[in-house]
């Protein structure tokens, strides 16, 4: 009788978080025990605390996965050539809607990539995936800032700016105006503002507070 072959760690973590992610989006993540995300996976408790610290870092897992392709979206729109002012502002407002789209189809999952995670990433005992979820922040925010100093190229900021400084201004901006888009929808829809078009003018204005920013650090 052939004997069954053992499935690597990767196959049982993927096999949980998806389980995991359905009862998040059917529940609420407050509401789901570990206990439910074990049976409906098929194991028990105990072996699922073999591949997962706690629920938490079930949640941060997935937290990671949309991270990992909101990276590789903004990656192929900086790594496209730029020739105009013109082209900027495109590859500015794709990058605009791709974290908007996230926020819009995985709210609970855009909610950690920007909230605080209490854990030291120092220690050795903390989970990798925090470690994971830092560094790639630090990648994004590289892939924004690298839009940032084309735009200094093209004199969309004034060269004596600061990227960084632009950067955290961006992120920090566009995260409540995709959250509020997200959050008061229907108040949206009753002004006739839950449309494209009225994002596209909400990231231009935004744009126009970025490039109002002129001096920066002095």
């Amino acid at each position: 009788m052939a004997r069954r072959k053992k499935e690597p760690l990767s196959a049982h973590r993927e096999k949980i978080t998806v389980v995991a992610s359905a009862l998040f989006t059917e529940k609420g993540i407050a509401a789901t025990t570990v206990d439910e995300i074990a049976k409906k996976a098929g194991y028990s408790k105990a072996t699922l605390y073999v591949y997962f610290e706690n629920k938490e870092e079930i949640y941060f897992s997935l937290v990671y996965q949309h991270m990992q392709d909101l990276f590789q979206t903004i990656e192929k729109i900086t790594l496209q050539e730029i020739h105009s002012p013109e082209q900027w502002e495109e590859r500015y407002l794709e990058v605009c809607f791709s974290i908007q789209r996230l926020c819009k189809e995985y709210p609970i999952y855009f909610e950690g990539m920007i909230g605080y995670i209490n854990v030291d990433i120092s220690s050795d005992e903390t989970p990798q995936v925090y470690k994971d979820i830092y560094n790639l922040g630090l990648r994004l925010s590289g892939l924004v800032k690298n839009i940032i100093e084309k735009g200094i190229l093209f004199d969309i900021f004034w060269p004596g700016n600061n990227p960084d400084e632009i950067m955290i201004f961006f992120w920090s901006s566009i995260s409540g105006i995709v959250r509020m888009a997200e959050h008061k929808k229907a108040y949206y829809k009753l002004l006739g503002f839950d449309n494209d078009e009225f994002l596209k003018r909400e990231f231009l204005s935004l744009l126009g507070c970025c490039q109002r920013m002129q001096g920066g650090s002095s």
